[in-house]
């Protein structure tokens, strides 16, 4: 499991970003000699997907933070005064 860790003026809380199956490999379904090349295959798959969720996540808790920043410095205005054009 993933986990992304934010410490805010509430306090420390933890949300979970990923969750990944790591299965084990059978070395007996393996041709002889490529046993090492088949699990640096396979742990280097899984690490792209892993890693692709890491920046998956970061890009979403940037886009959070500069909405709610423009939120702050752009508070609603009433629309119904305003004339088109």
């Amino acid at each position: 499991m993933l986990w992304q860790v934010e410490d805010d003026e509430a306090g420390e809380h933890e949300t979970e970003v990923g969750r990944f199956e790591l299965p084990g490999t059978d070395l007996a379904a393996v041709a002889p000699g490529a046993a090492l090349d088949v699990i640096e295959a396979q742990t280097h798959q899984r690490g792209q997907a892993i890693l692709r969720r890491v920046m998956q996540a970061q890009g979403e808790a940037a886009d959070a933070a500069a909405v709610a920043a423009h939120r702050r410095l752009s508070p609603p205005t009433d629309l119904a005064g305003r004339r088109d054009g």
